[in-house]
C-alpha cells in the first residue's frame, strides 16, 4: 500500500465516509476506488484517468487535492510516451475540427426562416384586410376615436359612449356585498431556530412553514452535499457544488443536510438563511424539523 493511498483511506475513515459514499459523489468505481487506497493505479485506466481519480477522491473527503498531488509526486504513475503522444493528436484534432463552418450554416438557416416569417407576416395582414377601412378625404375632419367606414355604407358609425348612472338627490349608493374585498389574512413569519448541538449534529426548528425547502450555495472553494428525509435514509440529493453553484430541494417536514465543507456553504431554509461559518466539524450535519404552531 503507498502512502498516498494510506492518507486518503485514513481521512476517508475519520470523515466516516465509505467506499459507496465515495463512489456515490465522483462517480468513480468501487474496483477503482479501491485500487487507489492500495496503490495499485496500474489497475486505473491510464495515467491521465489516474490522476483525475485521486483528485476527485481527495476533494470528497476534504483534503487540498492540489497540495497532496504536489506532496506525493513521487507515488503517482509517470505519463508514458504513447498516451502523450495520443493525447497531443487528440487536441490538434480538435482544434482543426473548428465548429466555425455548422455556425455559418446555422446563420444561413435562420436568414432564411426570417425572411419567410416577414413573407408570412405580410401576406396574412394582406388577407385580413377586407377593404373596410379607408383612409379619410383631405380637408374632412375626423373625430378622435370614430370610427372610419368607406363611402356607401350609410354613413359613419359612431362608438356610443358608457355613461355612469348617478344617484337621485340626497340618497346614497349602499356597497354590494358580494364585491366587497375578502379580509387579508396574515401569514405567520418564517424562523429558522437553533436548538442544539451534539458533536458534529446541529439540531434547528422550523416555525412558519408546512414543508422545508433547502438551497445550497457554496461561496468559496467546493463542497460535497447530501439531503435527505431523515439521517440513515437514501439521499435525495447529493454530489458536489463549486464555487457560485447553487442547489435547490424540496423535503416534506424533516431535512437532513450532511455538507463536507460547512464553512464554504450558504445554507437558506425557507428563505432564512443558516449560519453555517462556526461549523468546525467536516463533515458537519445538520437536522430540521418542522414546528406545529401552539393551539390557541
Amino acid at each position: 500500500m503507498s502512502e498516498l493511498g494510506q492518507v486518503l483511506q485514513r481521512a476517508r475513515e475519520e470523515k466516516g465516509i465509505s467506499l459507496d459514499d465515495i463512489q456515490r459523489i465522483t462517480k468513480i468505481q468501487r474496483r477503482y476506488l479501491e485500487a487507489i487506497e492500495r496503490g495499485h493505479f496500474h489497475v486505473l485506466p491510464g495515467h491521465f484517468y489516474a490522476r483525475a481519480f485521486i483528485k476527485s477522491y481527495a476533494e470528497a473527503v476534504g483534503l487540498d487535492a492540489n497540495h497532496l498531488m504536489n506532496h506525493f509526486q513521487s507515488d503517482l504513475p509517470a505519463q508514458p510516451p504513447v498516451e502523450q503522444a495520443e493525447r497531443l493528436r487528440r487536441r490538434r484534432v480538435s482544434t482543426t475540427n473548428s465548429p466555425i463552418q455548422a455556425g455559418r450554416w446555422i446563420t444561413k438557416a435562420l436568414l432564411v426562416l426570417f425572411v419567410a416569417l416577414i413573407i408570412g407576416v405580410s401576406y396574412v395582414a394582406l388577407v385580413n384586410n377586407d377593404g373596410s377601412v379607408t383612409l379619410p378625404i383631405p380637408g374632412e375632419k375626423v373625430t378622435p376615436g370614430a370610427e372610419i367606414v368607406s363611402p356607401g355604407q350609410g354613413g359613419a358609425a359612431t362608438p356610443p359612449i358608457a355613461q355612469t348612472p348617478v344617484p337621485p338627490n340626497n340618497q346614497t349608493q349602499t356597497p354590494d356585498p358580494s364585491t366587497t374585498a375578502p379580509p387579508v389574512v396574515e401569514t405567520p413569519p418564517v424562523t429558522v431556530t437553533f436548538e442544539s448541538q451534539q458533536g458534529s449534529m446541529y439540531n434547528y426548528a422550523l416555525q412558519g412553514g408546512e414543508k422545508i425547502t433547502v438551497k445550497l450555495k457554496v461561496k468559496e472553494d467546493r463542497s460535497w452535499y447530501g439531503v435527505s428525509e431523515g439521517k440513515g435514509k437514501t439521499y435525495v440529493g447529493t454530489g458536489e457544488l463549486k464555487k457560485d453553484e447553487e442547489k435547490t430541494i424540496e423535503l416534506g417536514k424533516t431535512a437532513y443536510v450532511r455538507l463536507g465543507k460547512p464553512m464554504m456553504v450558504e445554507l437558506t431554509v425557507n428563505g432564512v438563511v443558516v449560519d453555517t461559518s462556526q461549523m468546525k466539524s467536516m463533515p458537519s450535519n445538520i437536522v430540521i424539523a418542522v414546528k406545529e404552531a401552539a393551539a390557541q
